[in-house]
């Protein structure tokens, strides 16, 4: 019934609250075609105007209104919400999950609106095309405007058939791209609940240190007294405890530190001698235990990295000398050599680490620094540095030296050596008299 449904009738004010912006979906009077039924005998309250073209806008006519309008807007916002699409502007933290249309469908519709298939604009049709009777059907050059030059239909049907072909490869790399983005996710995942586990080790054992040394101080003074025939092999395996719990002590000490430097989030340069210097003293006694004889060199003396975590750094030295640790023991070499060296490569700081163990084949040469990637084999050891191996370690390094500006490669190993792995970063641009 007259005006309403007339394209210039906003009854349900459908296009003034899409035009405001208050309707933000699809729903202009345009989008909707159907109809409501009255009766002069079951709606009595309804009264139409003089003119008998639409209905007076009483207290009836209202509610009529705001009940249509509801049905129609759950309508619409279900399907905008079912579309992953957001339904009003007030729609706070909205994440749309909708798929966006990819270059290529666009195009393929673009195909189909000009009655082409891409088969059509194959090289040897587009060469047809520019020869072609603009009279044919089916021909390319059919599909333009009467006055329209077969060759300008063939040039222009050509750039299309290129674009789909650039839109395949651009969406072959976005694809995996995602792919190796949610591969860093779950990294990423992992590494912080492993962050988590690792800052409630530290702490524990920051506090249980005093109580362990002061147990072993008495239990030494107790067995002390006891007579010599008494004491048997106790002397020794006080010792023993006194060795290993403190091999866990230095760890904890160092995880410690780890995550005390992190919780600053401090950029800062890091000199490469004072943390290898640091990071060595921390390790000695460990490394002394272990039979590793290890060597360090910086020159100049002065190095000093671009502004960066120092705890980041002190991951890098710790990767590489868990990995060095658990190849030299699967080669089983005797002595078990490590040699860290850092020098000035142009504007870079190059942190040279390498040791005499099993080395890296050439077709792991590309792998080692992929997430979850390993090599480690399990190990009959009661080390807990050298672990196993997670495959997170050199992928950590390597993105660690990719975020300041620089990168991690195998290279050829000093004599005496097996393996070589070289971290660079960006040099600290301060110069030093």
């Amino acid at each position: 019934m007259a005006p309403y449904g007339e394209r210039s009738d906003d009854w349900l004010r459908l296009d003034r609250d899409t035009s405001r912006r208050v309707i933000i979906v699809p729903a202009n009077n345009v989008n909707f075609f159907g109809q409501v039924s009255l009766s002069r005998e079951d709606n009595p309250n309804f009264e139409e105007t003089s003119s008998r073209e639409g209905l007076i806008e009483n207290e009836a006519f209202e509610e009529l209104r705001s009940v249509v309008r509801s049905l129609l807007e759950w309508a619409f916002l279900r399907v905008a919400a079912s579309r992953g699409r957001k339904q009003t502007a007030s729609q706070k933290d909205f994440v749309s999950t909708a798929r966006p249309r990819k270059p290529s469908e666009i195009i393929d519709t673009l195909y189909t609106t000009i009655g082409a298939k891409p088969s059509d604009v194959g090289r040897s049709s587009i060469l047809e095309a520019a020869g072609g009777s603009s009279d044919a059907p089916d021909h390319p050059a059919s599909l333009g405007p009467h006055n329209t030059k077969p060759t300008e239909i063939a040039t222009a049907l050509l750039a299309l058939d290129q674009a789909r072909e650039e839109a395949k490869r651009w969406e072959a790399e976005v694809e995996l791209r995602e792919a190796a983005s949610l591969q860093y996710e779950e990294m990423l995942r992992i590494l912080a609940s492993l962050g988590l586990s690792i800052s409630v080790f530290g702490h524990e054992i920051k506090g249980i240190r005093g109580s362990v040394a002061a147990h072993l101080t008495v239990l030494s003074s107790q067995v002390s007294g006891l007579p010599l025939d008494a004491k048997g092999a106790l002397p020794a395996t006080i010792d023993g405890l006194k060795n290993v719990t403190g091999r866990m002590f230095d760890l904890g000490g160092y995880i410690a530190g780890l995550m005390s430097n992190t919780e600053s989030r401090e950029l800062r340069p890091i000199s490469l001698k004072g943390a290898i210097e640091h990071f060595h003293q921390q390790f000695a006694q460990y490394l002394d235990r272990q039979k590793i004889t290890f060597e360090w060199d910086v020159k100049p003396a002065h190095l000093r990295t671009i502004e960066m975590h120092a705890s980041e750094l002190d991951s890098v030295l710790l990767n590489f000398l868990t990995n060095s640790i658990k190849s030299m023991k699967a080669a089983k070499v005797m002595p078990r050599l490590v040699r860290v060296s850092a020098r000035e490569d142009g504007d870079l700081i190059v942190l040279s680490f390498e040791d005499n163990g099993l080395g890296i084949s050439e077709d792991n040469k590309d792998r080692i620094f992929d997430a979850f990637y390993t090599t480690a084999v399990n190990l009959d050891s009661d080390d807990g540095l050298a672990g196993s191996g997670t495959g997170l370690g050199l992928k950590i390094v390597n993105d660690i030296a990719t975020s300041y500006g620089g990168a991690v490669t195998v290279e050829t190993p000093s004599d005496g050596y097996t393996c070589n792995i070289e971290f660079r970063v960006r040099a600290d641009g301060t110069k030093k008299e």
